[in-house]
Order: structure tokens, then sequence, then C-alpha cells
């Protein structure tokens, strides 16, 4: 069989219905001499319930596990006092273990999101760039369970971890970290393998994926209309169906062996909303020129004001504990300028930032719905992961031994939207910060209207970061 490349860029999505569910389709006979796959890194977010989910007709081989997140224990619920008390400490004991591993995470993670916002948030002109390093950490970790030799090194050491058994227990415990799943409130995280049928794959490697990845590994005829759909049905219904008005299919192409795809679903309302009656239209100063944009305000705010060498900052807080955070470049200065110093992440990832004031704050945000497409497989290779995208050199032995298998492409599709009630989409950003001077005045104007990063955290954990150069995009 002669090779092609693989289409390895996310379309769109369908937005028609999936049929109901019919037997699992017989494994066909197909010889595999070699092969490439398409990694596709889906980052995505929605403001609508779930609704019922569409039906997946595809052979499922491995079930994402349910969430580990025991509810805390309530002792209206327990007759016997003391057995509450033990509950109480081993939900205790395994918070304080979760919370542990996620922290170890994001220690080594930290180069990786400098670097990963220098490569992939840099920008021209008009141009808004947005991404999710929660999002791709996740997904290009499930690729140490397919993976050996130096292919997984490589990947290991971009996440600062020494063996595939320390990755499990911290992205295990980042997803659950992050997992929220109540009324308005949301963010999950989802992931998925889909693998051509007739592939001989490695079991015990799937339920890996399952279990410590929370992701579904499913086997169908890859770049068939049905296995279209059901991929499409798959991230409509980790995405609350929110790109099914904006997009229209997706397409595989035949030859294609194995894709994987990863979903972060997130909506939260402001704890303070603005009020629709403060907004006004102004000036935002784009690279190549001046275009009229409508500002939410808020007057005289008692939060924390943030400064660094090149930058100040403020973050506003969401009702389900995560928080936004705005990164203005100084007068003079570029958000290239605050992306290649790279403190900023001291002060998103640590609670041991000094430069910031408890003051009163005018602020003014542009509201804005902005979305970026990339293929971050060359950012990855400069950041040292290129093994996995090499002809030949990828070493997927753990996952099949019937064909060399290696990635074409790393794409992440990421839409954030903002307005008075709080995030209805939200993407990516990562900042820089470091010491400077403290402001000169008790009430200060903060006001976004020339280009600006942005950030969304969850405790230390950035789900999504990005720089806005044009807010009416």
């Amino acid at each position: 069989m002669r090779h092609e490349n693989i289409l390895t860029a996310l379309e769109e999505i369908s937005d028609k219905h999936i049929e109901e569910a019919e037997n699992p389709p017989k494994k066909r006979k197909r010889t595999f001499l070699k092969a490439a796959v398409a990694a596709v890194l889906v980052i995505v977010v929605g403001i609508n319930l779930l609704n019922a989910p569409s039906m997946i007709m595809a052979y499922t081989v491995a079930e994402a596990s349910e969430p580990r997140i025991p509810e805390h224990p309530d002792l209206d619920d327990y007759e016997d006092r003391e057995e509450w008390r033990a509950d109480v400490d081993a939900w205790d004991a395994q918070y304080e273990a979760r919370n542990v591993n996620a922290d170890q995470a994001m220690l080594g993670l930290h180069s990786f999101f400098v670097d990963g916002n220098s490569q992939f948030l840099h920008t021209e002109q008009s141009e808004n760039k947005i991404w999710s390093p929660i999002n791709a950490y996740i997904g290009l970790a499930m690729a140490t369970e397919l993976t050996e030799g130096e292919t997984r090194q490589q990947i290991l050491d971009a996440f600062g971890v020494e063996d595939t058994d320390e990755l499990r227990k911290q992205v295990s415990a980042v997803w659950e970290s992050v997992y929220q799943d109540r009324s308005n409130e949301i963010c999950v995280l989802a992931n998925s393998l889909w693998l051509e049928s007739g592939l001989e794959y490695n079991q015990e490697a799937m339920d890996a994926l399952g279990y410590h990845y929370y992701a579904s590994v499913y086997q169908g005829d890859l770049g068939s209309k049905q296995t279209n759909k059901d991929i499409a049905a798959w991230i409509n219904n980790n995405t609350g169906k929110f790109l099914k008005d904006s997009t229209k299919n997706i397409q595989l192409s035949p030859e294609t062996v194995m894709a994987l795809y990863s979903t972060l679903y997130f909506q939260a309302k402001w704890s303070d909303e603005f009020s629709e009656k403060n907004n006004t239209d102004g000036v935002f100063h784009m690279p190549s020129g001046d275009m009229q944009a409508e500002y939410m305000n808020k007057e005289l705010c008692h939060m924390n004001y943030y400064w660094g060498e090149n930058f100040s900052a403020v973050n506003m807080w969401l009702k389900n504990g995560c928080r936004m955070w705005f990164i203005l470049p100084d007068e003079g200065m570029t958000t290239e300028d605050v992306l290649n110093n790279g403190t900023y992440m001291d002060m998103l990832l640590s609670n041991e930032w000094e430069n910031y004031k408890y003051m009163k704050v005018n602020l003014s945000v542009p509201k804005f719905d902005v979305a970026s497409t990339m293929d971050l497989s060359e950012g990855l290779k400069s950041m040292g992961v290129t093994k996995v995208f090499t002809e030949y050199d990828a070493e997927f032995t753990n996952l099949t031994s019937d064909s060399p298998i290696w990635l074409t492409g790393a794409n992440q599709s990421v839409r954030v939207q903002i307005d008075e009630e709080g995030v209805k989409a939200a993407t990516y950003i990562e900042f820089p910060g470091a010491g400077a001077a403290p402001p000169p005045e008790e009430i200060i104007d903060f006001v976004l209207d020339r280009p600006f990063l942005f950030v969304i955290t969850n405790e230390n954990i950035p789900l999504f970061a990005g720089c806005v150069n044009n807010p009416e995009e």
C-alpha cells in the first residue's frame, strides 16, 4: 500500500443527528505496510448544558473511567459519628495526595507552559492567537502510553517526569483537580483515541488510557462517512454541542490509522458581573490601526493590582473558583516583550508574587469572541518533542506492531468569548512577571485598549491562554 500523507487538520463538524447505534463493525483484514497518524487536539468551550448524547456506532475498545472524585462525607448520611470521622479522614488524605501530585505536575510543566506560550501566542498585526496549555499537555501525555524508547522519553522530558507511572499519577491528579460539572459551572476535559479497523492493538495500553487519562478508545473504518459522524458525535457530546451551528463536517483520509481527540468544555459566570448599562464604545489600538470596540466597565473595583518588569495585570474571579487574568503590556511594550520575558508565569503559578497591591481599580475590558486553529507540531518539535512526528523514527510499538506509525500534526482549535455575565467560551494564555515600581496612585485606570494577554486558571493550573489583537474578529 502506497503511503499518503494523512489529513491532520480538524475541519468542521456536522450538525446532523447521529443515527441509532447498530452492531459494532466486524474487523476487516488489512495489510499495514506503513502509515501515518493524525493527532488532533481539539479545545472547545461551550455555554450550553449537555443535551442527550448522540449514539456512537464505532466499536468500543476501552471506556473512559468515571471521575474518581468522591463527595465529601456528609454527617447527615451517617448514624455512626466515628464512621463519619474515619471517612472524612480518608477523604482528606485522598484530597491532599491529589493536590500534591497536581502541584508536582505544575512544577515540572512551568517551562513547558512558558515555552509553549512563546511558540504559540506570537501574533502578526490584527491576528488573535489562543491555545489551551493543559489540554495540549494531557493530549500529548496520552502518547506515552502508545510509544516506547526515545519517542516516549522526549515527552517525559518535556513534562519533567521520570517515568510513565509518575506521569499517570500527575495527569489523573490534574484532570481531577480541574473537573467540575454542575449547573452552569462546567470544566471538563475529555479524551478519545480512534483506531482503524483491523489494526491489532495492545489492550493493556488501551485500558491504561481509559483509567489514567479518562480516555475512550474506539475502533472503526477511519475516513468513512459513519466514523466521521461518530467522531463528530463524540466531540458534540463532550462540548455541549457548542460547535453544532458553526461547523459543518469532519473528514479523515481513508488512509488514517489512528486519530487522537481531546476536548475541554468550560463555562462559568463572573463572581461580580458587569452591568450592560455601563458599557461604552471606545477605541482599541490594534497593531494595524485603530478600531471601535464595545467596553464593559466597572468603577472603583476593590481588587489586587499586579505589576512586573514590562506589564500590569488584574484578575477577575469566576463562580466556579477559576480566575481570568488580564495582562496589559506597559506603554511602549508589546505582548511579545511580555511573552519573551517569561516571568509572568511566576505571577500565575506561584503564591510568592510580591508585586501587588489591593486598591481601587477603574476597569475597562472589551467584549470579545476570538478563535484560532493552529498546528502545534512545529512548536512542539522546537521544544524537543521530535521523534513522535518523524517518519520511521516514531516508536508506537506499545500501541501495535502492525506497521510504522507517526504523527503528522497536532491541530488545536480554540474559541473564547466573554460578556457581561461571564466566560461563555474559553481558551489560552500564559504570562511573564517580574519586579518593578509600585502603582503611583490609590486609584488606577486599567483599560485594555491595546493588545493584551489573558489566561484562565484553575488554582495554579493554566486552562486557556490567548493574545487579543482584535476584539471584534
